[in-house]
């Protein structure tokens, strides 16, 4: 059986959000919390060759409404949506000058001084998937905007958060 994915809620992304200092990390955070966006689909990620396998994100790849993730994990394009807070300014500060090492490092360092929880970047995405299907969008949907290419990854998150769950039971009977 597979790991139920960690999770932070809108709540707790807002507590640690209000807390970092750095432009480029708060513009990075927007992106995985609110977007759903992979590190290496915001900084880039370079082969052990020193080839890009992923590029970063840059301006031409934000419009008013949508992020294009050219070629991601899986070589797949897909479109997430622009966070509202992710204004002209965040997006002058493409492409990030940020390492993932720090990326990594400032989340987590975050998530244990603010939620005493012990979080990574990518736990960023998988509060965003959870938001998504709490909110009650078709799983379908979140699916796509995840970038998951198969329903059973996406369908996990269902089980993150029991509670949604136990309330439709409820109100079912």
């Amino acid at each position: 059986m597979r790991k139920l994915p960690k999770i932070i809620t809108q709540n707790e992304f807002e507590v640690i959000f209000k807390a970092e200092r750095l432009k480029a990390v708060r513009a990075a955070m927007l992106l995985g919390f609110e977007a759903g966006m992979r590190i290496s689909e915001i900084i880039g990620l370079k082969g052990k060759d020193g080839y890009m396998r992923i590029k970063p994100l840059t301006p031409d790849r934000v419009d008013n409404a949508s992020i294009f993730i050219d070629q991601g994990k899986g070589r797949k394009d897909r479109v997430v949506p622009r966070p509202k807070r992710f204004n002209n300014v965040a997006a002058s500060l493409l492409p990030l000058k940020v390492s993932r090492r720090t990326l990594q490092r400032h989340v987590t360092e975050l998530g244990k001084k603010h939620l005493g929880k012990n979080i990574s970047f990518h736990t960023l995405r998988h509060g965003f998937v959870t938001h998504l299907i709490n909110q009650g969008r078709p799983i379908h949907e979140v699916q796509m905007l995840a970038g998951h290419s198969r329903m059973d990854t996406t369908g996990l998150y269902l089980h993150a958060s029991p509670e949604k769950a136990i309330e439709g039971a409820r109100e079912a009977f």
